[in-house]
């Protein structure tokens, strides 16, 4: 009886993701395509008519796609019907059921090889369900982008201007006074973008009124929300935002998840850090670095430390002149991707990769002094990486372990430590800050942070959290290196139990 709540289930759930994945195929696509606005959807009636064709076509494409993955559950059901059924005839008398040769061969054909077959035919997506979430991703670029969302928001945002409507009318679908039986209304998701353009467009009163007007609709039953990433919370958190950007915090608490709290916070206190508000605390002291190789006690390094939590210290001195120069005269600059190599706005700057076996003497160098500064092994680390920050270039707040979330992870480990090279002088800006233990790095040509992302148990430090501040006036250029955590193993042990296991598999 497990064996088939487990078949089912697996089953069920194999449905619901695929189902997602089609949907979020086409959110994903959709934010790809935010490039040059040519189609303007909510500028004009006969555009809109094109999108209906759109939509249409999207519906047919995704009622196939639901038939084939029907017809794959009725299957499996027909196919646990007739085992059950042997099942009962077994639970009845089991020393006469397997007291037939007959019905024992049956017993030991269906575990040996039927159960097995059935639940690859459960996870397996077959290739004509497969062409359907190709064509969702072929139709992408039909759909409207951010930009006319934007503007569609901001039509209805000048209806309630112009007219002196109530978004909760609105929501209701009444755009005339008087009209008791309106043909149509919004639906949560759809109150909740305008409440969200409404934010942005710093009118918090009317976006109150519509996150109001989206929670008011909100019905728990309708479980196909969590296949748009949409939720409840989803709205109480952009609620919560909204108060905490009016200053009011005591109020935010009431609809913010914890994890958006953190995040809200450490980008307070980011600002703060970019501000110069932090100090360093009295115990840390200056040394000279002599012991982490041979080399290093003939030619010991400027360290002075930072934190002890993560442990982090600041080389002075440690880059020379006519490497810098090396650098930025080779530079062959593109832009800084995140996530899953994707432009973003948390992220505004440009770089270069440079591997340490197919470049130059230059960079060998900069490897052995690495292994100096930090005793480890540069083995299967992250490629030297020079970064530029123009005009106001940032990297909002963030982690450089990864936890896992890359399949190279697996096999390289988990970012152990970060090394970061100022190669040129900032006129004003351009910090480094780590919110959570106060401290703030001012670039200064030469020198180099050290700093550690893993706690002494081989797991994500959150303290370990930390970002680029805005450069005012100037150009930042960095130099980082990200080392990995297994070519570590005999130096700095304390590496998680489970990277092994997961390597292995």
């Amino acid at each position: 009886m497990l064996d088939n709540v487990r078949v089912m289930c697996t089953l069920s759930v194999s449905i619901f993701i695929s189902i997602s994945l089609f949907a979020f195929c086409l959110i994903c696509g959709n934010a790809i395509t935010n490039t040059a606005h040519e189609k303007s959807y909510a500028c004009s009636s006969v555009a809109l008519i094109k999108l209906l064709r759109v939509e249409d076509e999207l519906i047919r494409n995704l009622k196939s796609y639901v038939a084939k993955l029907k017809f794959k559950h009725h299957l499996v059901h027909q196919a646990l019907s007739s085992m059950r059924a042997g099942e009962s005839q077994m639970k009845a008398d089991y020393e006469a059921y397997l007291g037939n040769p007959l019905n024992s061969l049956g017993l030991i054909h269906r575990l040996h090889r039927d159960w097995e077959q059935l639940v690859r035919y459960t996870s397996e997506v077959q290739e004509n369900e497969r062409e359907h979430i190709k064509h969702a991703h072929r139709m992408r670029m039909l759909l409207p982008s951010t930009l006319d969302m934007e503007e569609a928001c901001r039509g209805i945002d000048n209806l309630v201007s112009f007219y002196e409507l109530q978004p909760e009318d609105l929501a209701d679908g009444t755009l005339v006074a008087g009209d008791s039986q309106p043909a149509t209304a919004l639906s949560p998701p759809d109150c909740h973008a305008l409440g969200n353009f409404c934010r942005t467009d710093r009118n918090n009163r009317r976006a109150e009124a519509w996150f109001t007007a989206s929670l008011k609709r909100y019905n728990e039953e309708r479980l196909e929300y969590s296949a748009f990433g949409f939720s409840r919370q989803t709205i109480h958190n952009s609620w919560g935002v909204l108060l905490m950007k009016s200053q009011q915090e005591t109020a935010a608490v009431a609809h913010i998840s914890n994890y958006i709290k953190e995040q809200y916070s450490a980008k307070i206190t980011y600002k703060r850090g970019c501000n110069g508000v932090f100090r360093a605390p009295s115990y840390l002291h200056c040394s000279y670095n002599s012991t982490t190789t041979a080399f290093a006690r003939i030619a010991p390094l400027k360290m002075e430390e930072l934190s002890h939590d993560p442990y982090m210290v600041l080389f002075h001195d440690v880059v020379y002149e006519s490497e810098i120069d090396f650098l930025l005269n080779a530079t062959q600059l593109k832009a800084s991707l995140v996530g899953q190599y994707q432009y973003s706005p948390v992220r505004t700057s440009k770089e270069q990769h440079f591997v340490e076996y197919n470049d130059t003497a230059v960079v060998k160098t900069l490897h052995r002094r690495l292994n100096d500064m930090t005793g480890l092994d540069m083995i299967e680390s992250d490629a030297l990486t020079l970064i530029n920050y123009g005009m106001g270039g940032h990297y909002d707040v963030h982690y450089d372990s990864h936890n896992y979330s890359e399949a190279n992870r697996l096999i390289l480990g988990d970012r152990i430590a970060t090394v970061l090279f100022y190669v040129g002088e900032v006129d004003s800006g351009g910090a480094t800050t780590f919110p959570y233990i106060n401290v703030s790095v001012t670039p200064k040509k030469g020198s180099a942070v050290l700093w550690y992302n893993l706690d002494n148990a081989g797991q994500m430090n959150p303290k370990a959290i930390h970002a680029g501040c805005p450069v005012i006036v100037g150009s930042k250029y960095v130099l980082t290196k990200w080392i990995n955590e297994i070519p570590q193993l005999f130096l700095a042990p304390c590496v998680r139990n489970d990277t092994f296991r997961l390597k292995s598999r």
